[in-house]
C-alpha cells in the first residue's frame, strides 16, 4: 500500500513541478498572438537645426504608445527618452520634431522607437542611425570655395 502511495505522490509532484513550466508556455504563446505591429514607413528628415522623426505603422494591434529614444555621444551612448506618442491607428502618420539635439560635426546620433503594448510588454521596432554635417561647416567651406571662383 505504501508503494502504490508512494508511486501515486510522485505522479502528482511530478505534475506539480510542470504546472508553471506549462503555464509559461501558455502564456508567452497567448502574448504571441494578437499583439503586433507593422511598420510601414520610418524616417528621419533634418530641418534647419532639428530633427523630424515620422513613421506609420501597417498594422498596430493592441498598442497603448510609442516611445522614441535617441542615443549620442553626449547621453553616454545611452538611449534616452525624448517622447511617448500614444497609438491613434493605423494610416495616420506619426510625427515628432526634435529640437534638443545638441549637435556637433560628424555626429551620429541613433534614433530608437519602441512600441508599449495594453499589457506592458515593449518591443523594439526599430533603431536607425543618421549623421549629423554641421550647416556652419558647410557654409564654412561654401565661403572657400566662393573666394577661389
Amino acid at each position: 500500500m505504501n508503494r502504490a502511495l508512494s508511486f501515486g505522490s510522485h505522479r502528482q509532484d511530478l505534475f506539480v513541478r510542470r504546472i508553471p513550466l506549462f503555464l509559461s508556455v501558455l502564456v508567452l504563446t497567448a502574448a504571441s498572438f494578437g499583439y503586433g505591429v507593422k511598420l510601414e514607413y520610418f524616417q528621419i528628415v533634418p530641418e534647419g537645426r532639428d530633427f523630424v522623426v515620422k513613421w506609420q505603422m501597417e498594422t498596430e494591434d493592441e498598442v497603448r504608445e510609442y516611445e522614441l529614444t535617441r542615443r549620442t555621444p553626449y547621453s553616454n551612448q545611452q538611449f534616452v527618452k525624448v517622447q511617448a506618442l500614444s497609438a491613434h491607428g493605423t494610416g495616420v502618420p506619426y510625427e515628432f520634431r526634435d529640437d534638443q539635439v545638441y549637435k556637433s560635426a560628424s555626429d551620429q546620433l541613433d534614433y530608437r522607437l519602441e512600441v508599449v503594448y495594453q499589457n506592458g510588454l515593449r518591443e523594439v521596432v526599430l533603431t536607425q542611425s543618421v549623421n549629423y554635417t554641421s550647416t556652419a561647416i558647410r557654409r564654412t567651406w561654401g565661403s572657400i570655395k566662393a573666394m577661389f571662383q
